[in-house]
């Protein structure tokens, strides 16, 4: 307490802006700072340079909602009940309302202006009661959940098309016909399905539920596999007050260039009151499969496919970044880049890099959840190399303690400030982190037993290794579900600092670990026995009509396969 105590005491007292800038699905290994040899990622790369670099910063979760979850609460996806998995398109719950944004708490406590642009993926309602705008920011320009919800059909704009909306997701532009090799019919939900998890277009696939939300794009036209429930995804915009649907289906071959623009406004002070201090949450797309680029990313990359996006998203960052300098804000400007899991592997070559990480997305291997930190805050935090352990579930207590505001201290939380070892105290040297220990709970995590593994300093204990949903299409043969799944008799246990690609268990039974293993118990016992840990589940309450449309009247006839024809602005 007296570390965080001299470290705000270091800071002043104008109140900084924040700036969350956060990836979607965005590997350990992709960016070009990170080591990644071709990744075309010049401003992420200058971020890195002049900002903290994390090497072991994690993401509450291996999958999408509950991470984000994790980063705006500073709770587990468990406490807040945004599990098992991810909310869906007829989810019709989101982010419960009794729990605490940190854009609530920023704009009602400490006088923020908050605003978001992009992915939220933490639910809609029947009356949008769930989005951002019901949930601590005053406006927000995004997209309610991930824009493969169902797939989109153009994701790629080329300066050759003429009036041709754009270039299909899954065509190779080389041929014009064969998909590239990254799509695969792994069905979210159909765990064990052997005959869903074969190649592309599986008829057997595209007959299941799933497979009709996840692929609608093959469906179309297709009266023998059944019409598809899920409308096509919307773009939001507006205040509490102003807030409606702008497009449905957004438009991905100009979403960056919408995105951004909002962003570098709010910024630049537009719909801003003057004099008060901000928080920007852009929450991107990308790299989340498919990939998508505009005309002027579309093949300029030496990664392909995702190489374009993971550009696009550069240029994105570049742009708001270039802004809080070009305005004289950046020396009393917060910034936070990172990702929401880790990479997507089961899309092979369009899917991201874990670096020397094991396995990707979905897993609770370090590649699934072990994802690039970056922290820039000029004069205060010094630039450099930060090998703590740290996590996206920090940055709600981190910013209440820059900003001077106390912690709600109505329930438990995950969240432990940064502070101390970001900003030294005046001294020049910095204090030791709170955290030195992680949890890491599997991807449709239902109760205490799906506890994975804990991490405490550089060791990790596997107490079951959660793989990929994807059984029978995760290229890498140990990164599948069914192997080595738990409970084990003996935990799997690893040092990391010496082989953070989990290659070689160590004997947890040998007395040289015997203080390993009991401290690490001894952290499973503690958070077991923590107040609040398990809420009720969020996620699994379904309902088709519960899905967001442009026309509301589509509803009336209270018949929802008539909905993704009828909530429309345009037709493709």
């Amino acid at each position: 307490m007296l570390a965080v105590l001299l470290a705000v005491a270091a800071l002043g007292a104008e109140k900084p802006n924040i700036l969350f800038l956060w990836a979607d699905d965005l590997g350990w290994g992709d960016l070009g700072c990170y080591g990644h040899p071709t990744s075309d990622t010049p401003h992420l790369d200058k971020l890195c340079s002049e900002g903290k670099k994390f090497m072991s910063m994690y993401t509450a979760s291996p999958v999408c909602s509950p991470s984000r979850a994790g980063l705006l609460t500073g709770r587990y996806q468990t406490r807040t009940g945004v599990y098992p998995g991810v909310f869906a398109p007829t989810s019709s719950k989101g982010l419960p309302l009794n729990e605490t944004t940190l854009a609530e708490v920023l704009r009602d406590q400490g006088g923020y202006d908050t605003a978001m642009v992009g992915k939220w993926h933490l639910g809609v309602g029947m009356n949008w009661e769930y989005i951002p705008t019901e949930q601590g920011f005053d406006r927000w320009l995004g997209a309610p959940y991930s824009h493969d919800m169902p797939d989109p059909t153009y994701c790629f704009a080329s300066t050759e098309m003429g009036s041709v909306p754009g270039l299909e997701c899954y065509v190779d532009p080389k041929s014009g016909t064969q998909p590239e090799p990254m799509h695969t019919t792994c069905p979210t939900g159909a765990r064990g399905n052997g005959s869903a998890g074969q190649r592309f277009g599986e008829a057997e696939y595209r007959e299941t539920v799933v497979g009709r939300a996840y692929y609608d794009k093959f469906l179309r036209g297709n009266p023998e596999a059944g019409a598809s429930e899920t409308v096509q995804v919307p773009l939001f915009n507006g205040t509490k007050e102003t807030m409606a649907i702008l497009a449905q289906p957004l438009n991905l071959t100009t979403l960056d260039e919408q995105y951004s623009a909002a962003a570098v406004d709010f910024v630049n002070g537009v719909g801003r009151t003057q004099g008060k201090p901000w928080f920007l949450y852009y929450a991107f797309h990308h790299t989340h499969h498919p990939d998508y680029a505009s005309a002027v990313f579309f093949n300029t990359t030496d990664r392909g496919m995702l190489g374009d996006s993971l550009k696009a998203l550069d240029w994105a960052v570049g742009e708001v970044l270039s802004a809080v300098q070009e305005t004289g804000q950046e020396e009393n400007t917060f910034v936070f880049f990172s990702s929401d899991n880790g990479p997507s592997l089961m899309r092979e070559q369009r899917g991201g890099d874990a670096g020397p990480l094991r396995c990707g997305k979905g897993t609770t291997w370090e590649g699934g959840q072990r994802v690039p930190g970056i922290i820039k805050w000029p004069g205060k935090v010094a630039p450099g190399v930060a090998r703590e352990v740290a996590s996206a579930l920090d940055l709600f207590a981190t910013v209440l303690d820059i900003t001077g505001l106390p912690m709600p201290g109505d329930r438990a939380y995950d969240s432990f400030s940064m502070l101390p070892f970001l900003v030294p105290n005046g001294t020049g040297v910095e204090a030791s982190p709170v955290r030195d220990f992680f949890y890491y709970w599997s991807e449709d995590v239902a109760s205490p037993k799906n506890l994975n593994a804990i991490r405490w300093r550089e060791w990790k204990a596997h107490y079951q290794t959660g793989g990929s949903h994807c059984n029978k299409d995760y290229f890498v043969p140990t990164c599948v579900d069914g192997y080595s799944s738990g409970p084990l008799a003996v935990p799997l246990l690893f040092n990391l600092n010496h082989d953070p690609g989990e290659h070689v268990p160590l004997n947890a039974s040998d007395p040289t670990f015997k203080y390993v293993m009991e401290a690490i118990s001894q952290l499973k016992s503690d958070l077991l026995s923590s107040p609040g840990l398990f809420g009720a589940s969020a996620i699994t309450p379904m309902d088709p009509l519960s899905q967001p449309c442009v026309h509301p009247q589509c509803k009336d006839t209270n018949q929802s396969s008539s909905l993704p024809q009828c909530c429309r602005t345009n037709p493709y």
